[in-house]
């Protein structure tokens, strides 16, 4: 008896250290909990990816095809899995195609590694495992309606089908402005390349195509939104008059307009109370790189389109001001980038004249509504009752102008906040609000970027401190051995 009681003191903490780890197993299994350590979260889905999931509206379905011996395609399977666990409006089935040929047949898939999103009767087939792939496969495929997005063509405007990094050289002040800053080398084109534009419009699900005006009066027709994108040459009269008639039926345009260049919109713009001035913006206490003609804006006033907005700059940006009357309507102008107290803007030669010290304003949006007797309001302004209350049905054309096309460029898209504004200013304008913030995602090698003074302590100490420190070190070894 006392040798079984001796035994049963071993036994019965054994037993219920082994109940707790299979409760605590059971409890794991139906809890699942992951910790990612790495530093830049590359085992975790994304912010983006996760306001993508949690706005999602409907079911959609994903069929990933992976090879079971292969590391990185179990990794993807793994990536979707996390998917699916953060939205129950997603799942997930993974297949072999060679374990499973019809399945793979049905799905007409041919390689493993392709992942078939299936949403609402859409269906976008992705073939790539990266986070970047499933989440620009999943904007894609719930992308709502038919939306057109149209660049004007045929006044040296960007193009979109350029994916040249940057295409053109601009000069000094009055012909242009530099894009030297950050010591990149330059590559000379006549045109601006927007080609990241359209891929990240493309990707969330806009069409994109370019439009030009003088092939017809209906030349717009199935346009959603119109984007003018920095024209060198003006429009012509007739061609003012068709982008008018557009905004006239309620239409939504971006116009990306350089200080530099006469566009011959004026006639638009004033339709929304608004004026582009042929003045230069700088700002020598917030810009970007060594460049003052590049206004850095990291605080906006409050919108939709730029909550959440990464500091954004401007190479060469004209500043816009308020008409006192605006045709057609009411028109309510929203500033939503403006420069620091500190900016100034000078007039272009051949103009002269003092400076504009104080805040300027880059970007605007205006809206306009259709009918009624003319009147502007400014929205920066406080006077309480400026504004009646407009009504639900009130039909409405606005126009987001920026004076600047450079932020929206190959060049610096992918840079900061930049991208981001533009698609943020498209989405809003489609009336696709749940794409605003959502940026297809792009992943870049990590860049260490140097002043020159910290270049200089960084040589000093790697090629002439440390090599010296060591030399003393190894003389201070030997001169005490010797003794």
């Amino acid at each position: 008896m006392r040798r079984f009681l001796a035994r049963l003191k071993f036994l019965v903490p054994a037993a219920a250290l082994l109940a707790a780890a299979i409760a605590i197993n059971q409890w794991a299994l139906a809890h699942p909990m992951r910790w990612d350590l790495t530093s830049a979260g590359v085992y975790s889905i994304g912010p983006q990816t996760e306001r993508v999931l949690d706005a999602l509206q409907q079911p959609v379905a994903v069929t990933f095809f992976y090879d079971l011996r292969s590391k990185e395609m179990n990794d993807a399977r793994a990536l979707l899995e996390q998917y699916a666990a953060r939205s129950r409006q997603l799942t997930v089935r993974s297949f072999d195609p060679a374990l499973a040929p019809a399945e793979a047949m049905r799905q007409q898939v041919q390689f493993a590694g392709t992942a078939v999103f299936e949403s609402a009767g859409r269906r976008v087939v992705v073939n790539g495992g990266s986070e970047a792939d499933f989440t620009n496969g999943l904007i894609r495929v719930t992308a709502a309606g038919d939306h057109a997005v149209c660049f004007t063509d045929g006044h040296a405007e960007a193009d979109p089908m350029s994916l040249k990094s940057h295409d053109h050289f601009e000069g000094d002040m009055g012909n242009g402005h530099s894009h030297s800053t950050g010591g990149r080398a330059l590559v000379v084109h006549e045109r601006h390349g927007m080609g990241m534009a359209r891929d990240a419009l493309q990707t969330l699900g806009y069409g994109v195509r370019q439009v030009t005006l003088v092939a017809g009066p209906n030349a717009l027709a199935r346009c959603t939104v119109v984007i003018i994108a920095g024209p060198q040459t003006a429009f012509v009269p007739a061609e003012v008059a068709q982008l008018q008639a557009f905004a006239a039926a309620g239409g939504r345009l971006v116009a990306l307009v350089d200080p530099f260049n006469d566009s011959g919109l004026g006639a638009l713009f004033a339709d929304f109370g608004l004026k582009l001035e042929h003045r230069l913006v700088l700002d020598d206490q917030q810009h970007y790189w060594t460049d003052a003609a590049t206004p850095a804006v990291s605080a906006y006033p409050r919108h939709k389109i730029t909550r959440n907005l990464a500091l954004t700059f401007f190479p060469g940006a004209a500043s816009l001001v308020p008409l006192r009357t605006a045709g057609g309507g009411e028109v309510r102008i929203t500033p939503l980038v403006q420069t620091s107290d500190t900016a100034r803007s000078e007039a272009l030669p051949p103009d002269a004249g003092k400076p504009d010290v104080g805040l300027q304003t880059l970007a605007v949006l205006a809206s306009r509504t259709l009918g009624g007797v003319a009147k502007m309001v400014d929205k920066s302004s406080d006077t309480p009752g400026v504004r009646p209350a407009a009504k639900p049905d009130d039909k409405r054309a606005e126009l987001i102008l920026v004076g600047d096309v450079d932020f929206a460029t190959n060049s610096f898209f992918h840079v900061l906040g930049n991208g981001a504004l533009f698609l943020n200013a498209v989405s809003y304008l489609a009336d696709q609000r749940q794409l605003i913030d959502i940026t297809p995602r792009q992943y870049e090698l990590p860049r260490v970027q140097l002043t020159n003074a910290q270049m200089r302590a960084t040589f000093v100490l790697s090629a002439v401190v440390l090599p010296l420190a060591a030399l003393a070190l190894s003389m201070f070894v030997w001169w005490r051995r010797r003794r």
